[in-house]
């Protein structure tokens, strides 16, 4: 719980610094890929709307089913909003010490969220049997997709921290 605090207060401190000064640092340019990763946020965000549109002729399981989906969208796109923030302080270390002492730091949290994205779309996709909707199936098996592809995306960028 104090880790997870940790880095939620490291993010904050982070994106606020971004925020102020979003010039880049010297020292790095090019020194790593784009790995954008607001237009996966982006889906999940949508993939929440969608569901929340869902919700209000519902009832028993199939509410519980789009609560849960809803649940799994919004929490990929934190982890994703999270990760975003997290590559762009990385970015912005300018000095090869310290951007060798995060780097363990950042690769751990994109492996965990890579094992997170994997672990959800698995749920996901169980959960789906509850879906008696064609819609909410649907969207449900499309989400499982993209939660599999936002997996790969991020253990892509992990593997390419230099």
């Amino acid at each position: 719980m104090k880790k997870n605090r940790a880095v939620f207060a490291t993010l904050i401190l982070g994106a606020s610094l971004l925020a102020a000064f979003p010039k880049r640092l010297g020292g790095q340019a090019g020194a790593l890929p784009s790995h954008d990763l607001s237009a996966l946020e982006e889906a999940f965000s949508s993939y929440s709307k969608d569901f929340r549109a869902l919700e209000a002729p519902l009832h028993g399981d199939e509410l519980q089913e789009v609560e849960f989906l809803d649940e799994v969208a919004t929490t990929a796109e934190d982890r994703l909003h999270a990760a975003n923030a997290m590559l762009e302080m990385y970015k912005n270390i300018s000095c090869k010490p310290d951007r060798e002492k995060v780097k363990p730091i950042v690769k751990e949290q994109f492996n965990y969220y890579s094992w997170q994205m994997g672990n959800e779309a698995d749920r996901s996709a169980g959960s789906l049997q509850f879906a008696k909707l064609p819609a909410i199936a649907q969207m449900g098996l499309k989400m499982k997709d993209d939660l599999r592809a936002a997996k790969s995306k991020l253990d892509e960028i992990a593997a390419s921290l230099k």
